[in-house]
């Protein structure tokens, strides 16, 4: 008789959780589909707000080399290799996995629009020395 009520309870547990899933799947492709071009809207009326980003790594001993010759570029949000460096991304050699990050920089900040010209002109990327020597502060 106990074997048959937990064999009972795991079979209702286990369809329970199917049909949970299945219905919380099609929520959010309901969801999607409902607000989909709403949001599209959000995300590239944000992307057109970002001058530009640059590569910011963690300068400590733990640092790989890769993510040190990364520090300090600065590209378009729309260069093609933006993506291949994203961190936390797979040529970082630090034991402890990748620490960097892209910080976004809006038009409205101060330097926004001249450095994002400047990047325009030197074909979407540049390095910090190449800013710097743009850009003295």
């Amino acid at each position: 008789m106990m074997l048959r009520f937990i064999t009972f309870v795991v079979v209702v547990s286990v369809v329970y959780y199917l049909i949970k899933g299945r219905l919380r799947g099609k929520t959010i492709k309901n969801v999607r589909h409902r607000y989909g071009e709403r949001t599209q809207d959000t995300v590239s009326a944000r992307l057109k707000e970002i001058a530009y980003v640059f590569y910011s790594a963690v300068k400590d001993s733990s640092t790989c080399d890769v993510c040190m010759a990364l520090d300090g570029r600065h590209l378009l949000p729309g260069h093609k290799m933006l993506s291949n460096i994203k961190p936390p991304h797979a040529g970082c050699k630090n034991t402890q996995g990748c620490r960097c990050t892209l910080v976004y920089v809006t038009r409205d900040e101060e330097g926004g629009r001249e450095i994002e010209s400047f990047l325009r002109k030197h074909g979407g990327m540049c390095d910090r020395k190449a800013i710097e020597k743009a850009f003295p502060a």
